[in-house]
């Protein structure tokens, strides 16, 4: 599962397909439902986030981590060369 923590308005702007939106600052509350909670939470589901320059999803990595989640990766990327290297998006409202 591909992992947006950009803000709301960052992803409409464009984003990698297939991926989808759960803010840095809400992580913890919003992942629940994407991971089969409660009946199968699958805390190994692997979980690949990416954010703008990669600072905030290195910290959503850790607070998942922290919540028990152990295949999480934080993509170290800025999103803006994944653009200029002419990669698809999705969105762009």
């Amino acid at each position: 599962m591909i992992i947006d923590v950009r803000e709301p308005g960052e992803y409409a702007a464009g984003y990698i397909p297939g991926a989808i939106n759960i803010p840095r600052g809400v992580i913890e509350f919003k992942i629940w439902p994407y991971v089969g909670f409660p009946e199968k939470t699958n805390t190994g589901k692997k979980l690949i986030l990416y954010c703008k320059s990669s600072g905030r999803c290195s910290l959503a990595t850790k607070t998942l981590q922290d919540l028990g989640f152990t295949n999480v990766i934080a993509v170290d990327m800025k999103f803006a060369d994944w653009i200029k290297a002419g990669y698809p998006l999705e969105g762009n409202e």
